[in-house]
């Protein structure tokens, strides 16, 4: 009988709902994401390792078997997939926009220390942040929002400490965010701060995929109206006018300040689709982002949130039986990876896979189309 590694020994740590495909920005990449059905394609073939590619073994390039499937004559069974889901690379280089609420209540405790320590450490960690994991060809910015008093400050709202795009400025990006705290006081005008972001990212010339990563920790007011917080409409119109710009948002929950039902909202707005669909209820919505408390645990989430991009680690989005596990099919341009750790794919926990050997290094370097399926099962445990 096959064995699962993780459902051996794996204990009950909860990684909380993440993207569906978990991405770095690697080797100058981004892409665009859909979300069909997983089509048969003509002349499957298995990567496999050689039968001397143990151990001690010689090391050798993997062996492509003859099709496993005709299309024809033994199509993909039409069954609908808890986890379905296409990943497009493309070799344009990736520009991005971290958007981070400086609001007083970022100072709020979270997990064993606060939710901006826990959110920054998560990204400026020199080994194990996602800076530290982005490719030198991918643009990055800093954007740092708040507000105090709304439109009556007169600094102005929102209130935005920036590092502009550049390549190679991680280092800039992470003193600029290690020097600063939460503002005492400090308002989270995000509808504001979308469209500032959006109107950066919109003089950056180049055709290459534009994301903006929100995180924020609470209900957004506005620069007109900073009390009570009553902005998730404007947030949400910002976030749909990003994306008819051809701007990607995500949005990270740091925390329960922003409740579930707003999170599933700003994913779905930063999308283009309807703010009101529900993952794993509504066909085509987007899975909702919430921070995990364990910054190890959160950067591996931060680098899928910014979408499509080459990575050796997916995020299924949602938690896999054994069951689902054991019927797991995923296929690398025409090419059915097998279930194993030297040139196929493994569990690393019930919703993480690691792909190894010559299929990740397909990945990183010209690797166009992976496609990753795990049927429903009546043990599925649902993301909520």
């Amino acid at each position: 009988m096959t064995e699962v590694p993780w459902v051996r020994g794996w204990g009950s740590r909860s990684v909380l709902a993440g993207v569906c495909a978990l991405g770095i920005l690697a080797a100058g990449c981004g892409s665009r994401s859909d979300l069909p059905g997983l089509q048969p394609e003509p002349q499957l073939r298995q990567l496999t390792v050689q039968p001397d590619d143990v151990p001690g073994a010689s090391a050798g390039p993997p062996r492509l078997d003859p099709p496993l499937l005709d299309p024809e004559l033994d199509p993909e069974p039409q069954r609908v997939g808890c986890v379905d889901f296409t990943r497009s690379y493309t070799s344009l280089p990736a520009t991005v926009l971290l958007l981070i609420d400086q609001s007083q209540s970022m100072a709020f405790a979270f997990g064993e220390s606060t939710r901006w320590d826990v959110l920054r450490q998560s990204i400026v960690d020199p080994d194990q942040g996602l800076l530290a994991l982005l490719d030198p060809t991918t643009r990055v910015g800093l954007m740092i929002y708040t507000g105090r008093g709304g439109l009556t400050n007169p600094l102005g709202c929102p209130l935005i400490t920036q590092v502009g795009f550049e390549f190679g400025n991680v280092d800039q990006v992470r003193s600029v965010y290690l020097a600063n705290e939460p503002m005492i006081g400090g308002d989270t005008p995000t509808g504001e701060s979308i469209d500032r972001a959006a109107l950066a990212l919109g003089a950056i010339a180049g055709a290459g995929p534009k994301y903006i990563l929100l995180a924020t920790d609470g209900e957004p007011d506005t620069c007109q109206q900073p009390k009570p917080s009553r902005g998730m409409p404007q947030a949400l119109e910002a976030a749909q006018r990003a994306f008819a710009q051809g701007l990607r948002v995500y949005t990270l929950g740091v925390s329960d300040g922003l409740g579930p039902e707003r999170v599933q909202q700003m994913a779905n707005a930063g999308a283009g689709k309807d703010p009101n669909l529900v993952y794993g209820a509504d066909p085509g919505a987007e899975p909702p982002l919430f921070a995990n408390s364990d910054p190890g645990l959160l950067a591996q989430q931060l680098q899928g949130a910014i979408g499509d991009v080459r990575t050796c680690t997916i995020d299924l989005g949602t938690e896999v039986t054994t069951e689902s596990a054991l019927e797991g099919r995923l296929v690398l341009d025409g090419q059915v990876l097998a279930s194993d750790a030297r040139h196929g794919w493994t569990f690393v926990d019930e919703r993480t896979l690691l792909i190894h050997g010559a299929a990740c290094d397909k990945i990183l370097g010209d690797g166009e189309r992976l496609q990753v399926r795990f049927p429903c099962s009546s043990g599925l445990t649902e993301v909520r």
